[in-house]
C-alpha cells in the first residue's frame, strides 16, 4: 500500500532518528576535555604512604592507561606528610595534586581545605562512611585494626574477642602502639564512652609496652618478643603468616577500619592529570593493583589478597570527625597507657 509522505511525518522521522542515535553525552565530552588537558599538564604529583616498592606497579598500570602523565610520588608517614601540606600552604605553596593519607590526619587537612570537591564517577562503587558525601574523598584502601599473636605462645582460640585480653596470665606479654589515639576514639565509640573508658583503663592494667610503628609491632610478635599486639594491621599479619611466621589473628567484634584517603588538593597545579589518577585509584584496575600490596580495597567487586582479610568482618569505618577531638583523646590515650 502506497502512503504520502507530508512534511510533518518528516520532521517525525528526523525527531524520532535523533532519540535513535543519541549524540555523545555531556560527561563523555568533559571526560575527552579532561584528558585533552592532563595531555598539556603532562604530569601529577602524588603525595602518599606507600613504599617505593608497593607504589610502582600501581603507577605503571596508571601509565599503560595514561602514557603522557608522569607520576611524581613523595611518600611520608601520615603526621609529617600532614605537616608538610599545611607547612607549605603557610607559605603559599602549592605543590601537591593527589594526597592519600591516612583518616585523623586527614580529617585535619579538610577542616583546612586543604581538599577540594571532585566527585569521581568511580565513588558510586563505594559503600556508605567509605566516601564522603561532599565529594571531597574517598578510600584507596582500608587497614583494619586487630589483635595478633604468636602461636608459639598462644593457642588457637585462647583469644577471640578484646575482652580476653584482660585474663591475668597475658600480663606483660603485649604490645601496642604509643600513637594509637584513632584506635582508642573510635573503641571509645562503639563500647559507649563509659564502658569503653572503664575497659582501656584495665588494659593498661595488663601493662602493655609501648613501641611506635605497626610493621616494627608486628615484626616483634612475629619474632616471640611480645606475644600479643594491639591493634595490629591484618594485611601485614597475613604477609608475615605467607612468609612462614608463627602469626594468626583474631576475627574480633568490632574491627576498626582505618580509612586512607584520597582526595584532590585545591589549587592543584595540575587538576586535570589529578582527576584522571583519582579516578584510575578508586577504579577497580587500580584497586586490584592496591591489593597486591595487601591493602584491602572497599570496593564490593574487588577481593582482598587473601579474601579471608574481610569476609564476615564486621568492619567499623572510622569515625573521622573523632579527629576534631583528636587533642583531649591523645591526652586520655597517654593518661591511661602512658603511666609508668
Amino acid at each position: 500500500m502506497n502512503r504520502k509522505i507530508t512534511a510533518g511525518s518528516l520532521i517525525a522521522i528526523f525527531i524520532a532518528s535523533l532519540f535513535a542515535f543519541p549524540a555523545p553525552t555531556e560527561g563523555q565530552s568533559e571526560r575527552d576535555r579532561m584528558i585533552e588537558a592532563a595531555k598539556k599538564e603532562g604530569e601529577v604529583v602524588f603525595y602518599g604512604g606507600f613504599s617505593v616498592s608497593d607504589v610502582a606497579g600501581f603507577i605503571k598500570k596508571f601509565n599503560g592507561k595514561y602514557p603522557f602523565i608522569k607520576v611524581n610520588h613523595l611518600r611520608e608517614g601520615a603526621e609529617k606528610l600532614m605537616t608538610r601540606v599545611l607547612t607549605e600552604r603557610q607559605a603559599g605553596k602549592h605543590t601537591a595534586d593527589v594526597i592519600q593519607a591516612r583518616g585523623f590526619p586527614a580529617q585535619v587537612m579538610l577542616d583546612k581545605g586543604v581538599f577540594t570537591k571532585y566527585l569521581s564517577p568511580e565513588s558510586q562503587a563505594y559503600p556508605k562512611g567509605f566516601k564522603d558525601p561532599d565529594g571531597r574523598w574517598a578510600t584507596m584502601y582500608v587497614q583494619t585494626s586487630i589483635i595478633a599473636y604468636n602461636t608459639k605462645f598462644v593457642k588457637p582460640g585462647e583469644i577471640k574477642n578484646w575482652e580476653d585480653l584482660l585474663n591475668p596470665k597475658w600480663k606483660g606479654q603485649m604490645v601496642i602502639d604509643r600513637e594509637e589515639t584513632e584506635w582508642f576514639a573510635n573503641m571509645l565509640e562503639v563500647m559507649g564512652r563509659e564502658n569503653g573508658l572503664r575497659y582501656m583503663r584495665r588494659l593498661a592494667e595488663q601493662r602493655p609496652t609501648m613501641w611506635e610503628g605497626h610493621t616494627l609491632m608486628a615484626q616483634l610478635v612475629a619474632a616471640g618478643e611480645h606475644p600479643i599486639g594491639i591493634s595490629l594491621y591484618a594485611p601485614r599479619i597475613e604477609d608475615l603468616k605467607s612468609k612462614g611466621a608463627p602469626v594468626e589473628w583474631v576475627r574480633s567484634d568490632p574491627v576498626i577500619g582505618f580509612l586512607y584517603l584520597v582526595g584532590l588538593a585545591d589549587k592543584a597545579p595540575h587538576p586535570n592529570a589529578a582527576r584522571l589518577l583519582i579516578d584510575f585509584a578508586l577504579s577497580r584496575e587500580g584497586q586490584t593493583e592496591v591489593t597486591e600490596s595487601r591493602r584491602i580495597s572497599m570496593r564490593p567487586d574487588v577481593k582482598p589478597n587473601p579474601p579471608r582479610l574481610v569476609d564476615g568482618l564486621n568492619v567499623h569505618p572510622s569515625n573521622l570527625a573523632l579527629a576534631r577531638s583528636y587533642d583531649r583523646l591523645y591526652k586520655e590515650f597517654q593518661g591511661i597507657f602512658g603511666k609508668k
